[in-house]
């Protein structure tokens, strides 16, 4: 099979092939800059010399003039760049211009490909169907000062793909669904017998297809050529049995310059929502515009938390999901076409620059069930892969976890922390999760209390190194320093490439960032510094800081190389090694579902990504007092928030908000917060000093009161179900596998239901 399939890459590789070579050089430069009169150029030698002095424009360098073309010309572009006084990659990229027959640009960067210092960069691509001319430049944005030596533009032939229109779609069919690929870009209609539903690519996919062809199995094969860099790609489409799914498996072989953004997103129209489960799940109305929607990877906390997306009718609940099989290296991109409607589809990225291996996505039509019908079709998928472990199965394994159920979260530095927590006990809020730390006898006293967990921070991702150390003024150890250097994460093939963590201000007002550790180096430094804290200091809990809110990141250290799937392995050894070593509940910060199986909560999972107030990962404390409208819009706006990850996942992790965004951190948004909490079943986060303690001590207990009841009561149950009351959405209801059912006003006015009457900005809860 794998000799099949190599032969069928190298037959698709081999094409059709006509036409002279011709070649041009850039003999006439011009220069052009957003910023007007930021960029110039000298002629330098046998090249030319271009600077940029503005740090935010985009500028170009342009000479060769538009190129007549036709589809399937092969072109090659190469480049010698290198920068003047600086090492590392040079501010730059060599792309072309396409326009159509009439003029119009098509893209402004097509076939893109970035230029590092010192050596001769090369793009090489097929013209697209539609495109009559192309026009090649050298990009950049920000502060430049590049040498470009030897640009060429060389037409190498002909490749022949078929005129348009000229081979029939194939379509293929079972009880539920008719598909049909066209046979020349690989764009697919989805038809529903039953209801006569139709889904169509919103364009051409990009791609041009080689051959497809139909086997006795009813399974489509195809080779399909991305022309942007001439990688051929062998794609399967089968239908599964009788279900209405459709699976798509994509291979491929050699270098992968460009993201590969296929199958095509479907059209949307007014009247839909984009489901996203981006952190504790959106639904975006299509037709809106959108701040902080974009391309979301699948691979860490801040894109989607879930391997899926999908668009639904709001009318009736029909609509689509796509399961990224093989999310290590993919994203769903959301966009919107010509400024139209909101689209989205799965985008597969390189692994080590390589295509690596088959690509994987699944797409359920569901007739009616919206997003809930979704959640559900990913539980089921969870299960199946083994990223599903309810508390049912945890609290066996580690009693303790029982505390985390109900219990607020509470973050506090201030000094006698035990008569502190006595305190909060004595005042009402009697199960609690105390992040704060403490000395030994302090984490003694608060981890014998009842219903009370003792946490601590703690992170193997940061690395301060000693000349950074130097430049914050600081003495003594820093934070992992012992890993530095043989332990660095590089994002390069040279060890100066190594990635920057996170980034810390010196005295001097500039900034300095920490080194990152390789993932596959941290469970060695936690299993020592955990063991040894324990010896004397008995937490029960422990929260490591970014491990699931970062990406998987890729490692080039040849010492100890990682994939971003050998990232996501060490990642979670991480977090295993808590729970099943030292038998600790375990916290992440974020959230992401493939840690569900090791940990327990994470601090951030409520807390919309792009909604959070400013800055809020570093001032922590401050209380605001002015709302930002995109926090009231959509951190707490119950027209675009969903429980996505409630409806998969309620049963085995513990959603809380993110702690520079918890309950109190706006009080005009506080009660808000409240009821998402009831609603949810999940459990409020707090940070306050013992003024702001004494100062609203009633509040916070009120708010506790009426989250942890329910959270508790609901804890090993699945949420089951949630809808909203109303057209505006301002009534929404949850229901549990227990029977308990929560129903929740956010609007101004009382909401009646027979004999029920909800106030405004209150709820009701049934089956406790």
């Amino acid at each position: 099979m794998k000799r099949e399939w190599l032969l069928g890459i190298a037959v698709c590789l081999i094409g059709v092939w006509c036409l002279a070579e011709e070649t041009w050089t850039l003999k006439n430069p011009g220069i052009w800059s957003r910023e007007k009169g930021a960029a110039s150029w000298v002629a330098e030698g046998d090249g030319y010399r271009v600077r940029n002095t503005s740090p935010s424009c985009d500028w170009s360098l342009y000479g060769f003039g538009q190129l007549p073309v036709q589809p399937g010309d092969a072109f090659e572009l190469r480049c010698e760049v290198g920068r003047h006084g600086r090492e590392g990659e040079a501010n730059g990229q060599i792309s072309v211009i396409t326009r159509d027959a009439e003029g119009n640009v098509h893209q402004w960067s097509y076939a893109s490909v970035s230029c590092r210092a010192g050596e001769t960069v090369c793009s090489r691509f097929l013209v697209p169907y539609g495109i009559a001319s192309i026009e090649p430049r050298l990009i950049g944005y920000g502060i430049s000062d590049i040498d470009v030596r030897q640009y060429t533009v060389r037409r190498e032939g002909r490749r022949e793909f078929g005129a348009a229109g000229a081979r029939e779609p194939i379509t293929i069919g079972n009880a539920r669904l008719t598909v049909s690929i066209d046979s020349r870009t690989g764009a697919l209609a989805v038809t529903d017998k039953g209801t006569g539903r139709k889904w169509r690519s919103v364009s051409d996919s990009g791609l041009m297809v080689e051959e497809v062809a139909v086997s006795r199995e009813g399974e489509v094969t195809g080779c399909f050529v991305n022309p942007e860099n001439r990688v051929a790609y062998r794609v399967a489409f089968a239908l599964d049995g009788e279900r209405p799914e459709l699976a798509v498996t994509v291979n491929g072989e050699g270098e992968m310059q460009t993201f590969l953004n296929y199958p095509a997103p479907f059209a949307t129209e007014a009247g839909e929502r984009l489901i996203v489960p981006m952190n504790e799940g959106m639904g975006y109305p299509v037709e809106e515009k959108h701040e902080g929607l974009h391309r979301l990877i699948a691979y860490g906390g801040h894109g989607i938390c879930m391997a899926f997306f999908g668009v639904m009718r709001d009318a009736d609940g029909s609509g689509w999901m796509c399961i990224l099989e093989t999310p290590d290296d993919a994203a769903m991109n959301a966009y919107r076409p010509d400024g139209g409607t909101w689209v989205a589809g799965p985008s597969w990225e390189a692994q080590k620059k390589r295509f690596g291996y088959a690509r994987k996505a699944r797409y359920v039509f569901f007739r009616e069930g919206g997003y809930v019908a979704m959640c559900k079709r990913y539980r089921v998928y969870a299960k199946q892969i083994g990223l599903f472990k309810p508390f049912t199965e945890k609290v066996k394994e580690r009693p303790m976890v029982d505390r985390l159920l109900g219990a607020a979260n509470i973050w506090s530095w201030e000094p006698d922390k035990v008569a502190f927590a006595r305190e909060i006990k004595a005042a009402g809020i009697d199960r609690f999760l105390w992040s704060g730390g403490g000395d030994d006898g302090e984490v003694k006293a608060l981890a014998a209390m009842p219903d009370v967990l003792v946490g601590r921070y703690d992170i193997y991702q940061d690395i301060y190194y000693p000349e950074q150390m130097r430049k914050l003024g600081r003495k003594g150890k820093g934070l992992n320093d012992e890993a530095y250097p043989h332990d660095l994460n590089w994002a390069g093939p040279t060890s100066n490439e190594w990635r920057r963590a996170w980034g810390v201000k010196a005295p001097d007002g500039s900034w300095t960032h920490c080194a990152m550790m390789c993932d596959s180096r941290a469970p060695a430094y936690e299993r020592k510094n955990v063991s040894e804290e324990l010896a004397h200091r008995p937490y029960n809990t422990r929260f490591i800081d970014t491990t699931v809110a970062a990406p998987w990141y890729e490692c080039w250290n040849p010492a100890h190389p990682m994939t971003r799937s050998d990232s996501r392995r060490w990642k979670m050894e991480l977090l295993r090694i808590l729970g099943d070593e030292f038998k600790l509940v375990v916290g992440s910060e974020t959230g992401h579902d493939a840690s569900v199986p090791f940990c327990d909560y994470y601090e951030g999972m409520l807390s919309i990504g792009p909604y959070r107030v400013p800055d809020s990962g570093r001032d922590l404390r401050r209380i605001w007092t002015e709302v930002p409208p995109v926090t009231a819009k959509y951190q707490v706006g119950e027209r675009y928030r969903l429980p996505l990850w409630e409806l998969v996942y309620h049963d085995c992790v513990c959603a809380h908000w993110y702690w520079g965004d918890y309950n109190n951190k706006l009080p005009a948004l506080w009660k808000k917060r409240d009821l998402f909490n009831v609603l949810y079943g999940t459990v409020g986060m707090y940070m306050f000093s013992r003024k702001q303690w004494a100062e609203d001590k009633d509040r916070f207990v009120a708010s506790y009161r009426i989250s942890s009841p329910v959270a508790r009561a609901t804890g090993y149950a699945e949420m089951t179900g949630h809808r909203c009351l109303t057209p505006d959405r301002k009534v929404q209801q949850t229901r549990f596998a227990n029977g308990i059912t929560v129903t929740v006003n956010f609007g101004d006015t009382p909401y009646t239901s027979g004999a029920t009457v909800i106030p405004p900005m209150d709820y009701r809860v049934e089956g406790m």
